[in-house]
């Protein structure tokens, strides 16, 4: 598995203040996900932006424009693969985390809350475990009675390319499959406003 040399180097200057309440690595670099790959068979029609800037004041970093995910997989911890070629019209929130990072585990909980708040809805969770085993991961899930959707990047290749400030980092994606909107650093994501958000975006 490799990611495409589409994927280029971007400031994140407004997510800067938010490394604090991640886990960063030593020499990791400010950059983002930005490439020209447009999933096939999609209409780009891209989520509301009102809708979308109303994450800015929740911490969220709002792109000026939506930014396609490059093509790539994540082995499922069970189930099917995670793969940006064949993306379900759901909104996303991709998560990359690992069981030894405090905020990733202080964050996990809301996730499994708004797993199950947004369960009825166009709407899934991808949490991808970046640089840890199988075995490691999946005693993690097992112990803390976790259900939602874990993916594995054991080499930290994807964890490398979208994660380099530090993680938890987070980013959503719309239904077309665009990226609208990333976070470096723990935050609580079962928070009322922040699920209405959600809501509206899987409605659009």
């Amino acid at each position: 598995m490799s990611i495409t040399k589409n994927i280029l180097l971007m400031v994140f200057a407004s997510l800067f203040l938010l490394l604090f309440v991640s886990c960063k690595k030593e020499g990791s670099t400010r950059q983002a996900i930005q490439t020209d790959y447009t999933p096939s068979g999609k209409v780009m029609e891209t989520a509301d932006k009102t809708t979308v800037q109303r994450l800015a004041p929740l911490g969220f970093h709002v792109f000026p424009e939506p930014i396609a995910l490059p093509p790539f997989s994540a082995q499922a911890l069970s189930g099917q693969p995670f793969n940006t070629q064949n993306l379900p019209d759901k909104v996303i929130l991709l998560n990359f985390w690992a069981t030894w990072c405090p905020p990733c585990k202080k964050e996990m909980p809301s996730i499994e809350r708004l797993n199950t708040l947004m369960k009825n809805e166009p709407f899934m969770i991808a949490a991808i475990s970046v640089g840890e085993s199988r075995d490691t991961v999946s005693s993690f899930i097992q112990n803390n009675g976790y259900t939602f959707p874990i993916f594995l990047d054991p080499d930290n290749t994807l964890g490398r390319a979208f994660a380099s400030q530090g993680i938890p980092t987070t980013y959503v994606v719309d239904r077309s499959g665009m990226v609208v909107a990333g976070i470096v650093g723990s935050r609580d994501y079962d928070d009322p406003e922040l699920v209405e958000i959600f809501r509206e975006l899987a409605r659009q």
